[in-house]
């Protein structure tokens, strides 16, 4: 035997030479993997991110579009049950009125008072009243007062087509309306005058 090593056995070498490049080839592949992930995780966290980003601007056109729907809601509501709300209000201080009115002497005293105000002076006067009004009328002192101190000639007459509560005056040349329908008609034209 000679002083030289023996000499590796060629099979081995070429083994142990494809392990080391399957090895490295494993460990790139893995490296290309992870990379791969890496970027694929990037780019689907931006492409979700932009997806995510145009998802809610649709959301929130939506819930602007509702918030306006909503705001404009009690003025819509209004415009379109305007009528019917009128006349619903209108007729509940109707019956609010007439049922405060049944029997209450003193506001129909006031209601003369101030129509007397309003007439001219040197002129006799028919008061028109409903039926019932002019019953309790003739029996009020403060009336008779008021026809004392008025100065001049005043006469109670029944009209049964007035509503209690409200009356009529007339001389030679005035005519005041005092019914309750004329008082409605007046705020039902106010209000519907106010758009």
């Amino acid at each position: 035997m000679s002083g030289k090593a023996p000499d590796a056995d060629p099979l081995k070498q070429i083994e142990v030479t494809i392990q080391n490049r399957l090895l490295d080839a494993e460990r790139k592949a893995q490296e290309l993997e992870e990379e791969a992930y890496r970027q694929g995780y990037a780019q689907g966290q931006k492409d979700g991110y932009e997806i995510g980003q145009k998802s809610m601007a649709i959301v929130r056109d939506h819930l602007e579009k509702l918030l306006y729907g909503l705001a404009r809601f009690p003025e819509q509501l209004f415009a379109e049950y305007r009528e019917w709300i009128i006349q619903t209000c209108l007729e509940i201080s109707r019956h609010v009125v007439r049922r405060e009115l049944c029997g209450d002497t003193t506001q129909m005293i006031q209601l003369i008072d101030a129509l007397l105000h309003q007439t001219e002076e040197d002129h006799s006067l028919n008061v028109y009243v409903h039926p019932h009004d002019l019953d309790l009328l003739e029996k009020h002192l403060p009336f008779q007062e008021l026809v004392a101190s008025c100065g001049r000639t005043l006469h109670l007459k029944v009209d049964p087509q007035l509503e209690r509560g409200g009356c009529r005056m007339e001389s030679d040349i005035q005519l005041l309306d005092a019914s309750l329908e004329q008082q409605f008609a007046l705020i039902e034209d106010a209000i519907r005058n106010q758009t």
